[in-house]
C-alpha cells in the first residue's frame, strides 16, 4: 500500500517505526502544524473543538494517521503529506483529513464544493488553517482539509492489475467514464488523473485530489488526462509483473487488451502524439507491454 500507518488508537505503528529516519521525515510536515501528529488526543481535540466541524452528533475520535510512502510499483509517488481518518461515534460516517498548503486547501475546497452535487467526489467539510502561525513566520505552514471519507475497495491501478490476473471477473467502467465526464463538463481538468486518484467503492468510481487541477479546455486535455491515467496504471502493472516474475503473455495480455478495448471507446480516445504517452513509454520495461501501450488508439 502507498499509505503507511503512522499512529492509531493503539499507538505508533510498527510500519512507521521500522522506516528509516529520512523516510519518516519525508512523511511529516516540518514544524508547521498546531498539532502534534503523534498525539491522538490532540487530533481528537482539534476535530471536536473546531466550531466549523460541529456537524452531526457524537464525539469524534481519530482512528488512524497515515503517511505517504512511495510503493515499488508506481513512479509518480512524490507527495510529502499525511492524512487522518476520523470516526464519528454513534454513526457510520468517517472523515478524512488531508494536510496541504493554504493555497491548495482553498483551491480544493472550492472545487469540491462546486463538484460534489453533480460528481462522485468527496464532500468537503472545512479547511482549518492557523493564520497566526503564518504571521509568526513559521516556515512551510500547512492547514487541514476535512472531507467525507470514500470507502474504496481499490484504486484504478490496482483494478487493472486485479483484472489482468483474473481476480476481477467483470469490468465496471461506466461509472468511471461518467465521473470523469462530469468534472470535464464542470470545466475542470484534473491534471493529475493517475490511477490512485480514482477509487472504486465496489459499485461506483470516485475522483479525489484536485490540488493540481486547471480549467478544462477540450480535446487535448482529454488526451492528457487519459494518457496519464492509462500510462501510470500500465507502469504499475509492468512493475508488478517484474516483481512477481510474470511474463506479459497469454491471459494477462488478452485481458489487458480487453480492458483497453472496453475503456478507450468510452472517451473516443486516439492518443496521437502526446507528451505523456512518450514519458510513460520510457518507463515500461516489458517489450510486449510497451508495444501495446505505445500503439493506443481507438480504431
Amino acid at each position: 500500500m502507498s499509505w503507511i500507518a503512522i499512529n492509531s488508537r493503539s499507538g505508533v505503528s510498527e510500519s512507521f517505526v521500522s522506516l528509516r529516519t529520512v523516510d519518516q521525515k519525508r512523511m511529516l510536515p516540518r514544524g508547521s502544524l498546531p498539532v502534534n501528529v503523534l498525539s491522538i488526543d490532540d487530533l481528537d481535540r482539534v476535530l471536536n473543538e473546531a466550531p466549523e466541524l460541529s456537524f452531526g452528533d457524537g464525539e469524534k475520535e481519530t482512528l488512524l494517521v497515515e503517511g505517504y510512502y512511495p510503493n515499488k510499483f508506481g513512479i509518480w509517488a512524490t507527495h510529502k503529506v499525511y492524512r487522518i481518518t476520523y470516526n464519528v461515534n454513534g454513526s457510520k460516517e468517517r472523515i478524512i483529513a488531508k494536510i496541504m498548503t493554504r493555497e491548495c486547501g482553498i483551491k480544493e475546497i472550492r472545487l469540491l464544493s462546486d463538484l460534489c452535487e453533480r460528481s462522485n467526489v468527496p464532500r468537503p467539510l472545512h479547511f482549518l488553517y492557523d493564520k497566526d502561525l503564518e504571521c509568526e513566520r513559521f516556515s512551510d505552514v500547512k492547514g487541514i482539509l476535512f472531507m467525507s471519507y470514500v470507502k474504496n475497495q481499490c484504486h484504478f491501478e490496482e483494478y487493472l492489475r486485479r483484472w489482468c490476473v483474473g481476480e476481477i471477473k467483470s469490468l465496471e467502467l461506466k461509472s468511471l467514464s461518467e465521473s470523469i465526464f462530469d468534472i470535464w463538463a464542470a470545466g475542470v481538468k484534473h491534471n493529475d488523473l493517475k490511477g490512485e486518484h480514482l477509487l472504486f467503492t465496489g459499485k461506483e468510481w470516485f475522483i479525489i485530489d484536485f490540488e493540481k487541477s486547471e480549467p478544462f479546455v477540450g480535446k487535448e486535455d482529454v488526451k492528457d488526462e487519459l494518457a496519464v491515467l492509462i500510462g501510470d496504471s500500465t507502469v504499475y502493472l509492468d512493475r508488478f509483473m517484474a516483481y512477481s516474475k510474470m511474463d506479459f503473455e497469454g491471459a494477462i495480455k488478452e485481458r489487458y487488451e480487453r480492458f483497453l478495448d472496453n475503456l478507450l471507446p468510452l472517451f473516443d480516445f486516439d492518443s496521437g502524439i502526446n507528451r505523456y504517452i512518450s514519458a510513460f513509454e520510457t518507463s515500461i520495461q516489458n517489450k510486449e507491454l510497451k508495444y501495446n501501450y505505445s500503439t493506443l488508439k481507438v480504431r
